[in-house]
């Protein structure tokens, strides 16, 4: 491209009909839309200030904020809510844009997916797994890591993200030494980071960008390099991905791996120092389990299998397990003290300082005196997970994140709801403390043509979803729909409870290979799904989102219920209270749009391209019952509904002759 030409030719040149883009990709579509959003992309990154929009499916977002970035002359950082998208963004999209433009970009993700040379140098001196281990598999991974450039465990094929060994060797915030570490020159993340720095483009996830903006703020070293530009991509993830790392999390895992690496480090020792620190790592791994088994017991009392997370309150606890809280506490300190002076001994050194912050994080747990806060616990298979979370993510962000921008784009294909006067973005501006912040907005509607691609249908006469009889005769409908549809069908469900149910009810009468969540890895049954043509996948929340299925593999999304939070979930209850004790409508204002928001997520796994076609189905009668099902309907893309099955085989008729 010449320098000469202004950024919104250069933006024209590429997107219009005929364009730049036209004559590189063989599936190109023109998309005014896109050409919209780009511009507005560009006057925010040029200008500043904070852009809100919302880019229906198809819009093109993507290159739409890819292509301003590049041209704006900023550094800008790129925040996806999933690293699906974003290696989309570095492995596809970006080399497309290299044949335009000279640039440089890095991906960035957390610590946990590089090799650290100096725990897997650890690892083949004290190896200790409790699986057995093939020599070949340690072979394999010494001879990637030697010719790795980035250390990167997706690049490495034989061994799976679950692997038990990964955890062991991957790089760790903990346990990390910084630049007292002999193997920082060649060490990965040092590596990484340098690419950063000179980098114009910085891919990362959520995850890792507020991980890194919650380090900031407790004065240790940066991951990202400095900025002044971010674009959020599915950002109506944003919320609760702030909620965990602006909180605070304790496990009986994280105190089991401070005993392991104390009893390891103890080899390097003295005899006398050696028999010291060991009895110290058994007294911590003692107290830990007593305390943690003591406390699961206690919490099992007040939970369902079911529940996500319970609530934690030291209010409820025996006085016996307060005071075994006490003691861990007080061991702690004392492991602190004995290591805390080796400061000329870097692994020691960073014991102490991990004993430390896990003695803050426990005394906060159970103080629970910041009014707030959250306090809850997850009882997951393998651990006991203790966690702090805020209220509300918008004081945070207004404090520490939009004061030191120049230049903010959050943009998703669902960021808003039905209001008054439309569509608007109260919603989303109200959770993340956007309110009073001076904000353009724009909302795109899909590229798609929804009255013609699609139908909603909704069979009123069903139960709603609390009675006893509605998954048998949801079952019933849905086996017509499968019918109908030849398979090629997501069912998506709120709940385990629910999925479990209709795959019992539904499955051994069907004749098309059916997938469950749960039974393979999320990548697999997608893979499966798209190979086996009339299959019918049984899912929950994490394929409501994030999912492509192009083309006729998918002509049906079915949805259980209207996805409303929990009430029962500790930090959707007080976020709740809080709304209710200023005199707000929590109901309308936070439980709704929250649900509408989940809802148009899963349905729009169906519509992906202008050739898809396919059926939407709601099986909640209380869509069209409730008043509040208004909000949910004029939220949704502006497709037919009917309540008549022979409707949809009308539509299925016409589509597959």
């Amino acid at each position: 491209m010449r320098q000469g030409d202004s950024h919104k030719k250069i933006l024209h040149q590429f997107l219009k009909r005929g364009g730049e883009l036209a004559n590189s990709l063989k599936d190109f579509e023109y998309r005014p839309e896109q050409i919209r959003m780009a511009e507005a992309v560009m006057e925010v990154l040029k200008e500043g200030g904070i852009l809100l929009v919302e880019a229906g499916t198809g819009t093109g977002k993507t290159l739409a904020y890819l292509l301003p970035a590049l041209l704006s002359g900023r550094r800008v950082v790129i925040s996806t809510g999933t690293k699906t998208l974003q290696e989309q963004i570095f492995s596809k999209d970006l080399p497309l844009l290299s044949h335009y433009f000279q640039f440089e970009a890095v991906m960035m993700k957390g610590r946990a997916n590089y090799l650290c040379w100096r725990r897997f140098n650890k690892f083949l001196a004290y190896p200790r797994l409790d699986f057995e281990m093939k020599a070949e598999l340690i072979k394999e991974i010494q001879n990637w890591a030697r010719q790795s450039s980035s250390g990167d465990k997706e690049e490495f094929s034989g061994l799976s993200s679950e692997h038990p060994l990964w955890d062991k060797i991957c790089s760790d915030s903990d346990s990390c030494l910084g630049s007292n570490c002999q193997y920082f020159s060649g060490c990965f993340i040092t590596r990484l980071r340098g690419k950063a720095q000179r980098a114009d483009l910085i891919i990362v996830n959520h995850h890792l960008f507020f991980a890194d903006l919650a380090i900031r703020q407790l004065g240790f070293g940066e991951i990202i390099p400095r900025y002044r530009a971010v674009i959020f991509d599915e950002a109506h993830l944003l919320e609760e991905t702030i909620s965990d790392y602006f909180g605070i999390s304790l496990s009986d895992r994280k105190i089991q791996e401070l005993a392991q690496d104390l009893k390891e480090q103890s080899q390097s020792l003295s005899r006398a120092e050696q028999n010291n620190l060991e009895g110290i790592s058994q007294k911590l791994a003692n107290l830990s389990q007593s305390l943690f088994q003591s406390l699961r017991k206690e919490l099992e009392k007040e939970s369902s299998p079911e529940e996500k997370r319970v609530s934690f309150s030291v209010d409820k606890l025996p006085l016996e397990l307060l005071h075994q809280a006490e003691e861990l506490k007080e061991f702690f300190k004392r492991t602190s003290l004995l290591l805390e002076p080796r400061t000329d001994e870097p692994e020691l050194y960073a014991l102490a300082l991990r004993a430390i912050k896990l003695r803050q994080d426990l005394d906060f747990l159970f103080r629970q005196d910041e009014l707030d806060y959250v306090y809850y616990a997850q009882l997951r298979s393998k651990s006991t997970v203790l966690s702090a979370s805020p209220l509300e993510v918008g004081p945070i962000l207004e404090k520490i994140l939009y004061p030191h921008l120049e230049a903010l784009v959050f943009t998703s294909a669902t960021l808003t709801t039905a209001e008054e006067e439309g569509l608007g973005f109260s919603y989303f501006k109200n959770r993340l403390g956007l309110e009073s912040v001076p904000c353009q907005e724009l909302c795109l509607a899909s590229s798609f043509n929804w009255k013609k691609q699609a139908i909603l249908f909704v069979p009123d006469y069903l139960p709603e979803p609390d009675n006893e009889d509605f998954i048998p005769r949801a079952c019933e409908v849905l086996e017509k729909l499968l019918s109908l549809s030849q398979g090629r069908a997501f069912l998506l469900f709120t709940s385990y409870r629910h999925l479990e149910a209709f795959y019992q009810e539904l499955a051994p009468g069907l004749e098309f290979p059916c997938l469950r969540q749960g039974d393979a890895p999320r990548w697999y049954l997608l893979e499966e799904f798209r190979r086996i043509e009339e299959s019918v996948l049984f899912a929950t929340t994490s394929f409501w989102q994030g999912v492509d299925v192009i083309g006729p593999a998918l002509s049906l999304v079915a949805v259980d219920r209207l996805p409303f939070d929990s009430p029962s979930d500790p930090l959707i209850r007080a976020r709740i209270e809080l709304l209710y004790s200023r005199g707000r409508n929590a109901f309308l204002e936070y439980q709704v749009p929250s649900a509408v928001i989940m809802l148009r997520q899963g349905l729009g796994r169906l519509i992906r391209s202008k050739k898809d076609f396919g059926v939407l189905c709601i099986l909640d009668s209380r869509i069209l019952k409730r008043n509040y099902g208004k909000i949910f309907l004029q939220s949704l893309p502006a497709v037919p509904i009917t309540r008549d099955l022979k409707e949809v085989e009308k539509f299925f008729y016409k589509r597959q002759r």
